[in-house]
């Protein structure tokens, strides 16, 4: 099984992928990335994909035992009446779980595992019946911006990702706004319109930082 969604190991596959472009270090284990043109053909290879992240098989954790059976401290010997009430046996044995302060938290043990729980990798969420989601996949931003920004100034990849409605001529000359009088003007001072750009710029250069910090946890086997 798995125990993060899917989409994370996806977005973990296209960053891989990019920073052995960049020549940057990725684990041995997922292969030359430059033969797969997909996601899924990685995930369904049977060297790669799936087998790296799935959890490892455990064994049974409920089974019947003999009499003289060994306990080990991570394993509990019961005794069941069998002639008990389903319900009331399956209440007595939360119970008793619950007396030796048994932890709801599975610990992965998955060759491969992301480096936070679930809730905290923003991958989006799929489409709500009222056509919304929730969250976006900013994971899948990260890497737009730094793609963009290869062999561009922040503030190129700014315009080309539409974060800047124009050039410097649209915002001292073209750009409608209102004043805190209640008016319309044309055209913005040049210290608001380069506070625009600044803003916009620093954006850029966070997601780039980011995009590089997940190289570093990737070469370390982890994401993001």
């Amino acid at each position: 099984m798995l125990l993060w969604r899917k989409a994370v190991y996806e977005e973990w596959f296209h960053y891989a992928k990019l920073a052995q472009q960049l020549k940057r270090k990725i684990p041995r284990a997922f292969g030359n990335l430059r033969k797969f043109d997909n996601f899924e053909d990685w995930w369904r290879d049977p060297r790669y994909g799936f087998e790296l992240f799935c959890e490892k098989p455990v064994g049974r954790l409920v089974e019947e035992v003999g009499a003289k059976a060994s306990v080990t401290p991570e394993q509990l010997l019961m005794r069941v009446d069998l002639r008990g009430d389903p319900e009331i046996l399956l209440r007595d044995f939360a119970a008793l779980l619950k007396s030796r302060d048994i932890t709801d938290d599975y610990q992965s043990n998955a060759r491969f595992q992301p480096s936070r729980a679930m809730k905290h990798i923003a991958v989006g969420a799929r489409e709500s019946d009222y056509g919304d989601f929730k969250r976006e996949n900013k994971l899948r931003a990260y890497r737009e911006t730094y793609l963009l920004a290869q062999g561009s100034t922040y503030r190129g990849a700014a315009l080309k990702l539409g974060w800047l409605q124009g050039d410097k001529d649209y915002y001292l000359n073209k750009h409608k706004w209102i004043a805190d009088d209640g008016l319309d003007y044309t055209g913005m001072p040049v210290t608001e319109y380069q506070l625009v750009v600044d803003n916009r710029v620093k954006k850029v250069k966070r997601h780039v930082q980011q995009v590089e910090k997940i190289f570093d946890s990737i070469k370390h086997g982890t994401f993001p």
